[in-house]
């Protein structure tokens, strides 16, 4: 604990506080804040597939493993070789990729009280990347492990810590006057929230739309996995009606499209567009085909407009190495050109090339 609180002290400053209720003070709260699950993402590179084969795994697939069966498949799998580290998780993903464009923003999740949360830390404090992490004792921190074959990931995770993120615990930081990551009402704010975490957090989830998002303060949303959608479909769909920015690929918005009784995306695009009396951004993904947006969005504070769809053509990647996180780049895009006041075209566009560069790199990293 007390290497967590030295991480601390030095990213927020000596008066800065774990999430045992010690008061202190932090940075000006940030125009991104964004909540999710935060993982300890471990990529390994295979020279051969027999590990795959023995934990019966197929190449190319993702899912959830327990977490002692995962720790043991990274150790086996780094062996002698090397295994490359990083912070993880799709919103975490976006705030350290909005660092690199030049956007400070701020991360909310829940880490275990063990070596994995503090090599977190280490990693996080080296990077300047700005996250309110809450210890949960007894509860591992969550991993991810990437095994890379033939340039092609097989993805397993667990979340671990994260579900036991506090909605009390964020209460009482958004209330405390000196430990707010609030700006005022009628400060543009971006509260994004990605689908990942909604599964085990829907109370946080609920909080935050419900008593944080009014005047200024926008809800952003990532759909996440077509998964996630179908399984929280309902809750989801209320998410989508309050949010100022959807964000998806197509077979994402498809699943919610079933849900909204709508036979078609463009379809659930118009509904949620004509549903409420405050403009929405909707962007639908669809890799190489390129990226839909539909919105009747006009300009900040102004009354919805015209409905529109226009379509994007996708910016071709030099080298496609690994896809894993081009979702989560594209937001943080997308999200640092919106706040510059950039038209939507230029915001599409600069989100596309951001996640053209990602795919280039193993893991969510710009080069």
């Amino acid at each position: 604990m007390e290497y967590l609180q030295q991480a601390y002290e030095k990213i927020f400053g000596a008066d800065a506080t774990l999430s045992d209720g010690t008061q202190g003070t932090y940075q000006t709260p940030r125009k991104v804040v964004c909540f999710g699950n935060v993982l300890l993402d471990r990529i390994v590179k295979l020279e051969e597939p027999e590990l795959l084969q023995r934990y019966e795994l197929k190449l190319g697939s993702k899912g959830e493993m327990d977490l002692q069966q995962l720790s043991n498949m990274a150790t086996e799998a780094a062996g002698g070789s090397g295994c490359l580290s990083n912070p993880g998780g799709s919103a975490l993903n976006t705030v350290r990729i909005l660092k690199q464009l030049g956007t400070d923003a701020q991360f909310f999740g829940a880490i275990g009280a063990d070596k994995h949360g503090e090599l977190l830390h280490s990693i996080l404090l080296e990077r300047g990347i700005e996250a309110r992490l809450q210890i949960v004792e007894d509860v591992p921190t969550g991993q991810c492990v990437c095994l890379m074959h033939n340039d092609n990931p097989t993805l397993y995770a667990n979340v671990g810590a994260s579900a036991h993120f506090s909605v009390e615990e964020l209460k009482r930081v958004a209330s405390h006057d000196t430990q707010s990551f609030l700006r005022p009402i009628e400060r543009k704010q971006i509260l994004y929230i990605e689908g990942f975490f909604l599964p085990q957090r829907s109370e946080v989830v609920d909080y935050i739309q419900v008593h944080l998002v009014r005047e200024r303060r926008y809800l952003a949303l990532n759909l996440s996995a077509p998964y996630i959608v179908r399984q929280h479909s309902d809750k989801m769909l209320e998410l989508a009606q309050r949010a100022l920015l959807i964000f998806g690929n197509r077979q994402e918005f498809e699943e919610l499209a079933k849900t909204a009784g709508c036979q078609r995306v463009e379809q659930l695009a118009q509904q949620l567009l004509q549903s409420g009396s405050q403009p929405k951004i909707i962007l639908i993904t669809n890799g190489a085909a390129g990226v839909q947006l539909a919105t009747n969005y006009v300009a900040e504070l102004s009354p919805p407009g015209e409905l529109r769809f226009e379509d994007y053509r996708a910016q071709r990647a030099e080298q496609l190495v690994d896809a894993t996180g081009a979702g989560d780049a594209f937001v943080a895009g997308f999200l640092h050109a919106w706040l510059e006041k950039r038209s939507l075209s230029e915001c599409v566009r600069l989100a596309s090339q951001v996640a053209a560069k990602v795919v280039t790199q193993v893991g969510c990293n710009l080069p």
